[in-house]
């Protein structure tokens, strides 16, 4: 997992100068410009379970960062770096933070120029620790699943309305190994080239 970290790391580092430089894609003439590249600030409920248990459902609080590089109207590339956290799960004392990192296509269909729906398909890694021994610090496989809707407030800011995912991690858990996570996910974007 920690190769896969750092050559995500190096792409982003070698395509972000190029990509904040670049121009934006004309739809339907200059009116219609879509941004080549924007970055999103997130606010991000969880309803998880991740401790062990046949399900153990607890909620996180965190935040994340979405880095979209637009290559066609309708088609993106998406790195998506997620951080949850709940204390005193289920009463029992453990706190636990989930990052999430993520990277795949997603397609938008640009119908309208005030609400633009996506839907994405992103694979990566998760990373659990825990305040309890046999979990601290586990790397394990992570997809996500999802869609939402975003709408722009001015020239360059835009709103992720709400984007709703599944999200499935194998987490050693002591159990099964597996959690199938619900995410929401509401923030602002700011567009570069548009």
């Amino acid at each position: 997992m920690m190769h896969l970290r750092s050559a995500a790391l190096l792409v982003l580092v070698l395509v972000l100068p190029w990509a904040l430089h670049a121009q934006a894609i004309s739809m339907n003439g200059a009116s219609d410009e879509i941004s080549r590249f924007e970055v999103g600030a997130n606010y991000n409920y969880f309803h998880a379970n991740a401790p062990p248990g046949q399900c153990g459902c607890f909620s996180l609080n965190g935040g994340s960062g979405t880095f979209v590089y637009n290559l066609r109207p309708a088609w993106a590339a998406v790195a998506d770096i997620t951080v949850g956290h709940a204390t005193n799960v289920d009463n029992s004392l453990q706190n636990i933070t989930i990052f999430n990192y993520l990277f795949g296509p997603r397609y938008t269909r640009r119908t309208s120029r005030r609400f633009v729906p996506y839907a994405e398909v992103l694979l990566g890694g998760a990373k659990e620790d825990v305040n309890f021994q046999f979990t601290i610090n586990r790397n394990a496989f992570g997809l996500l699943a999802g869609g939402g809707v975003t709408t722009k407030l001015k020239r360059r800011f835009g709103l992720t309305i709400v984007e709703g995912d599944w999200i499935y991690t194998r987490i050693p858990n002591a159990v099964n190994n597996r959690q199938n996570d619900i995410r929401i996910v509401t923030g602002v974007t700011y567009h570069f080239g548009s």
